[in-house]
């Protein structure tokens, strides 16, 4: 900070002690003219602190570690007092110096584009709009602890869906501080709505548009927002909301991915529509994971976090070596609730781990977890930029084991993260990795936790696998497979078409120029129209490692040809079963980490 800026801020938090008026709501509106120019006006009352005000906007959005400068989408910005205009200029990149002249409150307005569909950003459609707090709504350099109310000026008939609390009257609502008030994205316009009832409090499902809200994938996904609640209610003995809320936006054809951000009473889930339409085909791997993931960071990460995060700062990094933890045991409990919740069975909790193994040693090194989750700001990194997802997903697995095996299953991780959330959340601060290591160890040891944080978490040792897994009567080993390779990952969509979603640098797919967002439909002689075509291509080009071969991709409207040769790969494929001759002691501790109310799979 300047020594101009500390001068102002100086100024502001003295106004704010002798005036008395941080009790005094902020108030902002959120209006839409004409949904077409993608413009939100936005309106904030705020209090002056003298001659100057200083009035800024976030930089980044908590959960999506990375710097994204909402202040580039501000456009026609102004401010006054009263009906008198005050003069400003910019500070900084996201910083407005108004000239509040001795003025007690002033007003600023602006438009922001919302032209971007993503988790982080804002968006407006004709029909419809959703919003993301840190892009709209400014805030006082003063600080964060103010009260604020959010008033929606909509077109006729547009409803609105957000946790912020109603203030009393239609369109108006209001959150507790900036914090708060940012931490609540909000749909409005057209949209589908409902909601079940767990313990009392009801989850709600928002999706948009509302015409993909039907059966079976309505009825698939209130049940299994009902099943995870109620597992997580158990499993933490508190509910931390009076009501939560899962939006989802369903994105055309050309949206490839499925994703979610977590928020402290919601989640924003963005996903093709076609999961939705094919909802018995694609609901069990991609968005009941997605939802239990979501769903468990209401506790971890957005109430159990990390002191390097506690509070959120906007206008910078706020770098921490926990992500492995906030992250990657969230993705390990996400697949423990769904088996607990009777959603997956046995069988696809222990598939979904070999993937996490599969896609941890698939990287080209093994990167600390601390190091990974520092990445994180860093777009891309050599490893997987998520890389501390997997492999704290698979440490928080092996640290499950390790805990129920020394205490012969009377405790478990389970233990450590409801003793974070009710040593830390509950008594208003965040957690350090002493603190984490040192909960742990009072299970296993303190030697034991120190070395299994030394080796596998700050240090780059393989993960030992094998050993531990065989405490839960897990057999895992490994084979070498030398196959053809092509070099591309693909993602299906609407009338079999087949798109390119990633291309592996080196590769085949690469030297021929295939590109994200090619239609590829022939690789040799093999079609490309679902996703078995790789293991048609491996059997017919087993022994043809090296010779040349056509390849038919589809680019703007036309079909390209190319020739490239056969390449080559050696993979290790990892089986991970149970042991044939397994202990009662270990399949106890097996049925401990799965344990559940129910077997019976809700999409069977």
């Amino acid at each position: 900070m300047d020594l101009a800026r500390a001068g102002f801020v100086a100024l502001a938090l003295l106004a704010s002690a002798v005036g008395g008026w941080a009790q005094e709501p902020i108030r902002y509106l959120v209006r839409v003219d004409d949904a077409s120019s993608r413009l939100y006006h936005v309106e904030a009352e705020l209090p002056a602190t003298g001659d100057v005000t200083l009035v800024s906007l976030p930089s980044w959005t908590p959960g999506h570690y990375k710097v994204e400068n909402y202040a580039r989408n501000v456009r026609h910005f102004e401010a006054s007092a009263g009906d008198e205009s005050l003069r400003w200029d910019k500070l900084d990149k996201d910083t407005w110096r108004v000239h509040s002249e001795g003025a007690r409150k002033i007003r600023v307005s602006f438009d922001y584009f919302a032209g971007t569909l993503e988790l982080s950003q804002s968006l407006l459609r004709s029909d419809f709009g959703f919003l993301n707090g840190t892009n709209l709504f400014v805030f006082p350099e003063s600080g964060f602890d103010f009260p604020a109310q959010v008033s929606f000026d909509l077109p006729e008939s547009w409803k609105v869906a957000t946790e912020m609390e109603e203030a009393g009257e239609p369109g108006v609502y209001r959150a507790s501080d900036y914090h708060d008030l940012v931490d609540n994205p909000t749909f409005v316009g057209h949209f589908a709505i409902d909601s079940v009832n767990v313990d009392g409090r009801w989850s709600r499902l928002a999706v948009y548009p509302a015409a993909h809200f039907r059966d079976p994938a309505r009825g698939m996904a209130l049940e299994a927002l009902g099943k995870i609640a109620t597992t997580l209610h158990e499993m933490f003995g508190e509910v931390p909301y009076r009501r939560y809320t899962t939006f989802i936006y369903l994105a055309d054809e050309n949206y490839l991915y499925v994703a979610g951000l977590e928020h402290s009473n919601s989640q924003f889930d963005i996903m093709p529509a076609i999961i939705f339409d094919q909802a018995r085909f694609t609901f069990r791997e991609l968005v009941y994971p997605l939802l239990s993931h979501e769903y468990y960071h209401a506790w971890n990460v957005k109430r159990i976090r990390p002191t390097a995060l506690w509070p959120y700062a906007y206008d910078r990094e706020q770098f921490t070596e926990l992500l492995w933890v906030s992250e990657g045991i969230t993705d390990y409990y996400a697949n423990v609730v769904l088996v607990r919740a009777g959603i997956w069975n046995d069988r696809q909790f222990w598939e979904a781990t070999r993937s996490l193994i599969a896609s941890v040693e698939v990287q080209p090194v093994h990167e600390a977890v601390e190091d990974a989750s520092l990445n994180t700001w860093l777009e891309p990194t050599y490893v997987d930029q998520y890389y501390y997802y997997d492999k704290g997903a698979l440490l928080g697995l092996l640290l499950d084991i390790q805990i129920r095996h020394a205490t012969e299953n009377q405790h478990s991780l389970d233990d450590v993260m409801t003793r974070l959330y009710r040593e830390h959340y509950l008594k208003g601060g965040g957690f350090t990795t002493e603190d984490f290591i040192g909960y742990v160890g009072e299970f296993i040891g303190q030697e034991g936790a120190s070395r299994f944080y030394r080796d596998y978490v700050d240090g780059r040792l393989p993960l030992p696998y094998r050993e531990t897994l065989a405490l839960a009567g897990m057999d895992f080993r490994t084979d070498t497979i030398v196959e053809p390779f092509f070099g591309v990952q693909l993602a299906s969509q609407r009338r079999g078409r087949m798109v390119v979603r990633q291309v592996v640098p080196g590769s085949p797919a690469a030297r021929a120029g295939l590109r994200v967002g090619d239609e590829l439909k022939w690789v040799g002689d093999v079609e490309v129209n679902d996703g078995d075509w790789t293991d048609e291509f491996h059997e017919l080009y087993a022994e043809s490692i090296g010779e040349p071969i056509t390849i038919v991709h589809r680019r703007g409207g036309e079909d390209v040809r190319k020739t490239v040769k056969v390449g080559e790969r050696t993979r290790y494929e990892h089986r991970l079963e149970p042991m044939a001759e397994a202990s009662a002691g270990q399949i106890a501790l097996r049925r401990g980490i799965l344990e559940r109310g129910s077997s019976q799979l809700i999409d069977e």
